[in-house]
């Protein structure tokens, strides 16, 4: 951590879980919100996902309430283990609902929503997290006292931007060195399925065929 930066919980920075009647206050029950199930909610992946909306009155009693900005984060195992997280962005009516198994972080105004992101995707966090889930096997959780009180560094806002505009730009790399892979993999697979395919059909003299 850089010096003069300092930490703070992030309680301190965020508010954590908004209240599901701010949604209640600003739309009808027959309005339509964003739906984000777990499973869009990705690893690694900023922007998390929304495809399906539902109207107000058929969420907001049983599920997590989540607006524009706020952060998301798995708290149930394997999911917090394996970095599902991501930022609400581009909900219908500004607002979403999902799964109960959600963290909402809201920043107060000192963190950016991104530089938040990012932080927490760190495997430090999610190793410290791990370590002091509570439940039932299959259905650990990381207690509400660990994120209340887990402490990240805070520069100024502005270093916090200068800091994400870097980490987007190495994790883009990464995708484009990831695809580039993927794609390299492919072709290599289909040249050896070509390679199999043409020693097999094409028979040498005296073969014979048996079951």
């Amino acid at each position: 951590m850089s010096s003069g930066w300092q930490t703070k919980k992030l309680s301190e920075v965020c508010q954590i879980k908004p209240s599901k009647k701010e949604a209640k206050e600003v739309l009808a029950e027959s309005d339509l919100v964003s739906f984000v199930p777990m499973n869009d909610l990705g690893i690694r992946q900023k922007t998390l996902i929304h495809k399906e909306e539902k109207a107000l009155g058929k969420v907001v009693g049983n599920y997590t309430y989540f607006a524009d900005n706020d952060v998301l984060l798995a708290k149930i195992t394997p999911c917090f283990e394996n970095g599902k997280l991501g930022i609400a962005q581009g909900l219908k009516n500004g607002i979403g609902f999902g799964s109960s198994e959600y963290i909402v972080f809201r920043s107060k105004g000192e963190i950016d929503p991104e530089y938040l992101f990012y932080y927490l995707s760190q495997d430090s966090f999610r190793d410290a997290g791990a370590k002091v889930m509570t439940g039932a096997v299959g259905h650990k959780r990381v207690p509400k006292e660990f994120i209340e009180n887990y402490r990240i560094p805070l520069p100024r806002l502005e270093e916090q931007k200068r800091i994400v505009a870097i980490l987007d730009e190495a994790f883009a790399g990464i995708d484009t060195a990831i695809a580039n892979t993927e794609k390299n993999l492919a072709n290599a697979r289909e040249l050896f399925e070509s390679y199999l395919n043409s020693v097999f059909t094409k028979r040498g003299d005296g073969w014979q065929e048996k079951n």
